[in-house]
């Protein structure tokens, strides 16, 4: 067991590999927070500021995890 976590972890990638890696983690993680953000705008309707909305708006679609398991409003 302690081998293959040790081969696993002594392999090398190029930073090319760890960009796609990032992307293919990144593209589900931002389409289902941008599904889930369109789902739940109730706390946009209480932003005055066209900046906040915007910014609100962002912050639901990166913090979507936490939003789902906690009734916090982005406002």
């Amino acid at each position: 067991m302690w081998n293959m976590i040790g081969r696993v972890l002594d392999h090398e990638m190029k930073v090319s590999e760890f960009i796609g890696v990032l992307i293919l983690i990144g593209i589900p993680y931002f389409v289902i927070g941008v599904i889930w953000t369109l789902t739940h705008t109730s706390h946009l309707s209480n932003v005055d500021s066209p900046l906040d909305t915007v910014i609100s708006f962002l912050g639901s679609i990166v913090c979507w995890p936490v939003l789902t398991f906690s009734n916090v409003t982005m406002t």
